[in-house]
């Protein structure tokens, strides 16, 4: 059972992480919601779920989901340069998380 440091959501059951925005470089953007992929005669008619962070179509990834997409550049979170936080305000309080970010593999000539 892994827990959402973000939603504080069990990531197995839940459909979503909480709707928020995600501040990169001191702006503002919407998160993008899981997409699935192509349609299979295995998958048709199925929810079907992120292999990562376990949400459902149209849901948001929850924090450190290699399959979340960025809303800057439009890359994967594992291979972009984009640094940012997760921001949620409830108009009382303001939560952030860091948005969990992966460095590329090293290969021998580094």
């Amino acid at each position: 059972m892994a827990i959402c440091a973000f939603c504080g959501k069990e990531m197995e059951g839940a459909s979503s992480c909480i709707k928020s925005s995600i501040r990169i470089d001191g702006a503002d953007y919407t998160p993008l919601p899981f997409k699935k992929k192509n349609e299979t005669v295995f998958t048709r008619g199925q929810a079907v779920r992120c292999a990562e962070c376990n949400v459902l179509p149209d849901g948001f990834h929850h924090v450190g989901c290699v399959f979340e997409i960025c809303p800057k550049c439009g890359g994967k979170w594992v291979y972009c340069g984009c640094q940012g936080l997760k921001v949620k305000t409830d108009g009382k309080s303001e939560k952030k998380c860091d948005v969990i970010q992966f460095k590329p593999m090293r290969t021998e000539k580094d």
